[in-house]
């Protein structure tokens, strides 16, 4: 065997090794917390002079490092990490959901109504905007929410 068939088939067992390692670091092997499913149940109850913003990120292929910071009413309440979900109790009243791009300026936004006693379901995904840093957010059924958080990490404490 040749010098160079030596130092080609180690460049490729060195390349695989890397692509492994970074795959790895991609797929998170850490953990935000514990499955929604499991925890649902001992989630405090809404208190009846206030309303909750559920907010929640399925996770994808496209974006998948991307976590941008949730504003609401220009306070960060949370970072919108692929497959997870927490929420925020506030005041009944009109909302501002803001979360900034992360590459380039401007930000994606949206207003949202609060009544008393009622949960709002904000959905953030990556998409094919996450080739340039925007997340998009919208308000999404309770049904279809429902379909979509059993398998994500509940964030009891969401990093702000």
């Amino acid at each position: 065997m040749s010098t160079t068939q030596c130092i080609r088939g180690c460049v490729r067992i060195i390349s695989v090794l890397l692509t492994v390692v970074f795959i790895a670091g991609i797929t998170g092997c850490a953990t935000f917390g514990p499955k929604y499913a499991s925890v649902k149940n001992d989630i405090m109850s809404l208190p009846k002079e206030k309303g909750r913003i559920v907010f929640y990120r399925p996770g994808g292929m496209y974006g998948y490092g991307g976590r941008p910071d949730i504003i609401l009413n220009d306070n960060k309440v949370g970072i919108s990490r692929p497959g997870t979900i927490f929420y925020v109790d506030v005041d009944p009243g009109n909302y501002k959901v803001r979360v900034p791009a992360m590459l380039y300026p401007g930000e994606t936004s949206i207003d949202i109504s609060i009544l008393q006693n009622e949960t709002v379901y904000v959905k953030t995904s990556m998409g094919a905007k996450a080739t340039v840093g925007r997340t998009d957010v919208e308000v999404v059924k309770p049904e279809q929410a429902m379909t979509e958080i059993g398998k994500l990490e509940f964030m009891a404490e969401p990093t702000k």
